[in-house]
């Protein structure tokens, strides 16, 4: 009988693999090497270093984040600062010159290239109310300088929120929202931005309330992506999108829902022209392709935690020559994840898996190679990253 039984058990097992011979194998792990290179203190007050994002433009590298003073006043405890490296090895501090009082107290938030040359978004939380009083920067030779303009310009009676910069061939595009619905900032010159708020194609429909979390170039126009809901379904999101060839004229676009909540927050271009959009879908990420056919259905990786710290949401997303590398914040911290296609994802390892907190972070770069900032509240660290050779 014990002979049998040992039979019957290695037959049983046996079936799973005859059942799933065609089936194809799973992708190949992505393994990187990680060298951290420090940044050198910037200079004025001293303070603890933070990063928050990070691009590759023009002849190099650029690393955005700000000094945390080490002694604060009653009227300032944070300074702009900005970091730049030919070569994601050698790093220096770039001279700022900020003219506004909060510019001169910005948290570099944000950085996007376009021709060759950054553009940048800082805010910092202040005045009667304490909300983000949000300043852009642009590169005058080799110093940085920020943007004087109106109040209106990203706060006001209309205001809801500024989110990140993306860059074009043909200039700079931040996303936002405005008490009308989605809003964005569009330039070809980044000492001037152009707000659009109100415009048919972004503004609720009364019915319809939505909101813009990040965008991107296609190839061919600007890509909005975010997520709405119907009236009495505000806990029930579907993912949404909104395209533009030039910023101003903006037409909506559905994506497939499952259900459950859903939200895009990131979106970049693919190697083959196909779009990607990673975000939130109930208690894991979710991705979605178009290509010539439309929105695909979305592929889910990942897992939210249980409990948070702070919200789950998609940090960052970067095509890259390994393939697309997206940051994620599960509510308990920060993960790294690999895709070559946007369907099958895998984690990466990373030295650093900050807790997810207000001033902690992760962060991978746009660019030829492979850059990730990361921020756990100890200042600020950049990793170069290699593939392994198998």
């Amino acid at each position: 009988m014990r002979s049998l039984a040992l039979v019957v058990v290695a037959l049983v097992g046996a079936l799973p693999l005859v059942a799933c011979e065609d089936e194809p194998p799973p992708p190949e792990r992505l393994e990187m090497t990680w060298v951290e290179h420090p940044l050198p203190a910037h200079p004025g007050p001293p303070g603890r270093t933070v990063v928050r994002d990070a691009v590759e433009c023009g002849e190099g590298w650029w690393v955005a984040g700000a000094v945390f003073l080490d002694r604060p006043t009653e009227t300032r405890d944070t300074r702009p600062a900005l970091w730049f490296s030919p070569d994601r090895e050698r790093w220096e501090p770039v001279p700022i010159e900020a003219g506004t009082y909060w510019g001169r107290r910005a948290i570099l938030n944000s950085i996007a290239c376009s021709r060759d040359r950054i553009a940048v978004v800082g805010a910092r939380s202040g005045g009667a109310h304490g909300n983000p009083r949000v300043t852009t920067f642009w590169l005058d030779g080799d110093t940085l300088v920020d943007v004087r303009t109106v109040f209106t310009q990203y706060g006001g009676v209309s205001a809801t929120n500024v989110g990140p910069i993306a860059g074009g061939p043909a200039g700079w595009l931040i996303t936002g929202n405005r008490l009308s619905g989605p809003g964005v900032w569009v330039t070809d010159d980044p000492r001037e931005f152009t707000l659009v708020e109100a415009e048919p194609g972004l503004t609720d429909d009364g019915d319809l309330e939505s909101l813009a979390q990040g965008a991107g170039w296609t190839g061919e126009e600007w890509l909005v992506v975010g997520a709405g809901a119907r009236t009495g379904r505000h806990l029930d999101p579907d993912p949404l999108a909104w395209t533009s060839p030039d910023g101003l004229s903006w037409t909506p676009e559905e994506m497939p829902a499952t259900p459950g909540a859903q939200d895009a927050h990131r979106v970049t271009r693919l190697d083959d022209g196909r779009v990607l959009a990673v975000g939130r879908s109930d208690d894991a990420y979710a991705a979605w392709v178009r290509d010539d056919d439309g929105w695909q259905d979305p592929a889910e990786f990942g897992r939210i935690a249980d409990s948070w710290r702070g919200a789950p949401y998609v940090a960052s997303l970067a095509t890259t020559p390994v393939g697309v590398l997206a940051s994620v914040s599960t509510g308990d911290h920060y993960e790294l994840w690999h895709t070559v296609d946007g369907r099958e994802w895998q984690r990466v390892e990373v030295p650093l898996e900050p807790q997810t907190a207000g001033d902690h972070t992760l962060m991978v770069a746009a660019g030829g190679e492979v850059l990730v900032v990361a921020d756990a509240g100890d200042g600020g660290h950049v990793w170069a990253g290699s593939p392994v050779s198998s």
